[in-house]
């Protein structure tokens, strides 16, 4: 049976990456924000523990962490003339459901845009002319993005310091810097965590492009390299190199998600967690401007969590 619940100032449509964040910001700013997510609500403990988050044939094979095809279709054609058909089996396009969304189970690669991105067709013409876009066809309909890399510099580095990406800066206000991208467009300032251990194979493997003069670097990832405390005051942990990041949840608090870096800040409303319908599971999360900063053992749901591999 529907009814009415209390107005609030914002809804979000769903609680993954931009949902949360958007509530987030939101609620700095002393509203009420409340997120729809029709998934299960879940957390780091007790749904994202081992042995059952290593599950291969559960979340590998069978795609646990995402949408149900079945029951949501999402269709795909190739081009405007074939009829669109659903997609039925999940490969690299990995839509995710239930709080966090895709946000959860990413591998948590955290490359930034490039200048050209938002100037695209200005770069294109620049560097090929005009006749070349004109070569392609009225097909080819991009254009430049109205916003520039330069105005959203700002807000990649406050994302990557709120996830404690792991990385090496290759270009800081134009100086380039030894050991990290030398193509990369300029930050403001370096990674807020160094990079991740290099293995014996990516060490063979950095050695051997160096040796041909390429310039090879350690891939910025929000898997992270140390102990880490973000502005918003939320510790992560460090990364152990258990493998299950893709596909999978982190247990150990040491990839950036929405469980990690934003939840854990707010109060989530327990009395409409999960109204289960006839199709999903409906989670109701409400978000307040009062901080509540926590570290890993005074999650809710876990009265401890402590791992020797990752004292910090």
């Amino acid at each position: 049976m529907a009814r009415a619940l209390k107005p609030v100032d914002v809804v979000t449509i769903g609680v993954g990456l931009t949902g949360s964040l958007a509530a987030l910001e939101l609620a700095k700013q002393g509203l009420k924000v409340v997120g729809l997510e029709r998934g299960a609500s879940r957390d780091t403990v007790p749904d994202f523990q081992s042995p059952a988050i290593h599950d291969e044939l559960r979340f590998s094979i069978r795609k646990a962490m995402m949408q149900d095809n079945v029951k949501v279709a999402v269709t795909f054609r190739n081009s405007s003339d074939q009829t669109a058909l659903p997609i039925r089996r999940w490969e690299s396009f990995l839509p995710g459901q239930g709080l966090g969304g895709s946000f959860v189970h990413w591998n948590g690669q955290s490359f930034r845009a490039q200048v050209a991105d938002f100037i695209y067709k200005t770069h294109i013409l620049r560097r090929y002319g005009k006749k070349f876009l004109e070569a392609c066809g009225p097909e080819l309909t991009i254009q430049d993005w109205g916003v520039t890399y330069d105005e959203l510099e700002p807000y990649f580095d406050r994302f990557e310091y709120l996830c404690g990406v792991s990385g090496k800066a290759g270009n800081i206000k134009g100086q380039i810097e030894p050991g990290g991208n030398p193509f990369e467009a300029p930050r403001s300032r370096e990674y807020p965590t160094p990079p991740m251990k290099e293995t014996y194979f990516g060490a063979l493997f950095r050695k051997g492009a160096e040796s041909l003069g390429y310039h090879p670097y350690p891939q910025p990832s929000s898997n992270l390299s140390e102990c880490y405390t973000n502005p918003e005051g939320i510790k992560l942990m460090q990364c152990v190199f258990c493998g299950f990041c893709e596909r999978y949840a982190c247990e150990h608090y040491a990839k950036a998600s929405p469980q990690t870096v934003i939840c854990r800040l707010c109060s989530i409303d327990q009395t409409m967690s999960c109204e289960r319908t006839a199709r999903s599971c409906a989670s109701i999360w409400t978000q307040h401007a009062k901080r509540q900063p926590a570290s890993p053992t005074r999650m809710q749901g876990a009265s401890s969590m402590s791992n020797p591999r990752t004292s910090c």
